[in-house]
């Protein structure tokens, strides 16, 4: 068996692979990786049947100008991505080129590689799934603590879960939440529905999709006015605790019941479980990102977790941070044009160097502030996982080249005129980052497994086109192995020593209360809950509550046409967005073979709909039509939708519009929707 790391997620789970002729026959989890140690999730079980699917795309495709896809030569293929380049750059600017990287290259090495080819071609408008996923919660910590923080869950008397399911979506965590539950720590679950883990939680906070940021501040409120915070770590190491105390006054428990549908009496419950079970951690999960006010709803959160002191100590949240590789940033770049988005979202887009994902639609469409005209997509289907689907084919459509390299034939794919094939990780090398068991920085190599006959490694596919169009100065590598062993100069390391290592680098220990020597990653050294760096933006400087853009009391007249709240966007699993619905065994593990949408009882009853009727479903953009899944486990008020299904797509009933003012991430989770019983045209 040959050991090696499974990427289909960011979970980095250690696997053992069992390979004859070039061809992946066995896959079972790793016993003795010391963090994962033997766990594989059905999607890793799966890797044989998914990279040796008939599904996949084999060979470079060109569209015709009759709609005809014709096979053609990969070196074709780039010559017809570089003279279509070319020409863009000489007639329109290079601006007018974006570049896409999806899921598929969260925390791979290819995404660095395509933002230096938009440093060397010119555009600011490299974007990637960080648009919509992780870099708000990432930048609202980032303001406030200087880092976003790992829970240490084994160590921890009190874990919550704030939007945070991961059962679902990283299970060999769940060994460590046991593993503390077992020793008497306490659960909080904070979900709009009861999933299994909320079932087994002490307290679940089951709140009106979309009130997180008013939980939060509810919560801080019984911690202070009861005295339960940390007064010497406050009083040494936050800045602005006043201007706080002043901000949550008027989120009494009674106030916040109102907004968030949960009573008092178990607000109170939780916030004094929270803080009289020091360690304590919080983990807030995407779910708390996609709200139109989720920046500051992720401040809220790192600052309750703040003020009990539970900062960058064993059990509570570690401060740790990712080795520091080699950067891949070209010096002295300057684009004639700011990226789209970077002025409806400075913070976000100077932050993270990139465009703003959710608006790229608009600047195609509009031509404001000037014409997006072509698209090279990476591992992403946009159509499945971006909001308002159908502002965003109109988009697509209108393009005057789009390329879009993945693995298999996605319903983006299909907009593109010309596809390029992709590969998967145990098809080259990748680098890998995690914290190990004590708190300790690893970073390793996954290794090539088997040789692709099939697909084109992505970093190989970006470098060519560089070298293509003239920038081999850029672009000096030859092999992976040349440019992995380039990114750890930084480290004193080389490709052959980190790959020698099966379960990576400790590249750094954990050490409790590293501020305490240099503070922390602030302006100021400290914990800022009142950040200049916001205000002087024009943003609140505090982690101010708003009502998500639409509901019953932002949006009143709406909602007595939409009355319910749809939230979507929650990981199964079985896949992983959208990908793996092909996959004959993912479809029948948990008989998951089509979309569902989940409504209570009484919202069924109101419109006589029965558990398994096709019922239609309608926000302010779109309607979809799929099957009804009658439970008790979400409120009365809720709709519950999995995303990810092209015969039923969620994103045609999203939002690009009401984004959020400081990220621009879309309000997956809090929307309104009417429901009906689907009426067949006849």
């Amino acid at each position: 068996m040959i050991k090696g790391i499974c990427s289909f997620c960011s979970g980095s789970c250690g696997i053992e692979l069992l390979v004859k002729d070039n061809k992946i026959l066995e896959v079972r989890g790793d016993r003795d990786h010391p963090i994962t140690k033997g766990y594989i999730c059905p999607k890793g079980k799966a890797l044989p049947e998914i990279v040796h699917s008939k599904d996949r795309l084999i060979k470079p495709m060109k569209k015709d100008k009759d709609g005809n896809w014709t096979e053609i030569e990969y070196k074709d293929a780039i010559k017809i991505i570089v003279k279509k380049l070319k020409g863009l750059k000489d007639n329109f600017g290079p601006e007018s080129l974006s570049i896409h990287a999806g899921e598929a290259g969260v925390r791979r090495q290819f995404p660095e590689y395509a933002k230096r080819f938009c440093q060397s071609y010119g555009t600011p408008n490299y974007s990637s799934a960080g648009s919509h996923c992780h870099l708000s919660k990432k930048l609202a910590n980032k303001i406030t603590l200087g880092v976003l923080p790992s829970p240490d869950y084994k160590n921890s008397k009190c874990i919550v879960l704030w939007g945070y399911n991961p059962s679902n979506s990283n299970p060999y965590q769940m060994m460590d939440i046991n593993e503390s539950i077992r020793k008497g720590g306490k659960l909080i679950v904070v979900d709009p529905q009861e999933t299994s883990l909320a079932s087994r939680a002490d307290i679940h906070l089951k709140l009106r999709p979309g009130t997180d940021g008013a939980l939060a501040l509810g919560l801080i409120h019984v911690i202070i006015k009861e005295n339960l915070y940390n007064r010497n770590f406050v009083e040494k190491w936050t800045l602005g605790f006043e201007k706080l105390v002043e901000l949550v006054k008027d989120y009494t428990p009674e106030e916040v019941g109102n907004i968030t549908e949960i009573s008092a009496e178990t607000i109170i419950e939780a916030a004094r479980i929270l803080a009289n079970n020091n360690p304590s951690n919080i983990t807030p999960g995407i779910a708390i990102e996609l709200l139109s006010n989720g920046f500051q709803t992720g401040r809220a959160i790192s600052i309750l977790q703040a003020i009990m002191g539970n900062v960058d100590i064993a059990g509570g949240a570690m401060m740790n941070s990712p080795a520091f590789l080699s950067s891949l940033r070209l010096n002295d770049v300057e684009f004639n044009k700011g990226s789209i988005g970077s002025t409806e979202f400075p913070l976000f887009c100077k932050t993270y160097d990139v465009a703003q994902a959710n608006i790229l639609s608009d600047a195609i469409l509009e031509g404001q502030p000037y014409p997006i005209r072509a698209m090279i997509v990476i591992g992403s289907n946009p159509l499945l996982s971006w909001p308002n689907t159908n502002k965003l084919r109109r988009a697509l459509e209108t393009l005057d080249f789009l390329v879009v390299m993945d693995n298999f034939m996605t319903e983006t794919a299909m907009l593109a005129d010309l596809i390029i094939p992709g590969s998967f990780f145990v098809e080259r090398y990748e680098i890998w980052n995690k914290v190990g068991p004590s708190g300790e920085g690893v970073i390793g190599i996954s290794p090539k497994i088997i040789g692709s006959n099939q697909g084109v490694i992505e970093w190989e596919f970006i470098r060519d086109i560089a070298r293509a169009m003239g920038y081999e100065k850029d672009f000096p590598w030859n092999t992976e192995e040349e440019a992995i062993d380039y990114r750890f100069k930084k480290l004193g390391k080389n490709f052959e020593e980190i790959l020698n290592m099966d379960y990576g680098y400790k590249h750094r220990e954990f050490k409790e209360k590293r501020y305490e020597e240099n503070g922390f990653d602030t302006p100021s050294k400290k914990i800022e809950i009142y950040s200049q760096t916001l205000k002087q933006l024009g943003y609140d400087p505090l982690p101010v509550y708003y009502e998500p853009a639409e509901s019953k009391l932002s949006t009143k007249e709406l909602a007595e046409e939409y009355p319910l709240t749809l939230s979507t966007g929650a990981r199964y699993m079985e896949y992983y967005h959208s990908r793996y619905r092909n996959i004959k065994s993912l479809k029948e593990y948990k008989n998951n073979k089509e979309p569902m949408v989940r409504i209570h009882p009484h919202t069924a009853e109101r419109h006589g709909i029965k558990n398994g009727d096709m019922v239609n479903i309608e926000s302010l953009r779109g309607s979809i039509n799929l099957k009804a899944e009658i439970t008790e486990e979400i409120l009365p008020t809720a709709v519950i939708i999995q995303h990810g299904w092209n015969s039923a797509n969620v994103n045609e009933l999203t939002d690009n519009e009401a984004l959020d003012p400081i990220s621009g991430f879309p309000p997956d989770r809090s929307l309104l929707v009417k429901i009906g019983k689907y009426k067949e045209d006849k």
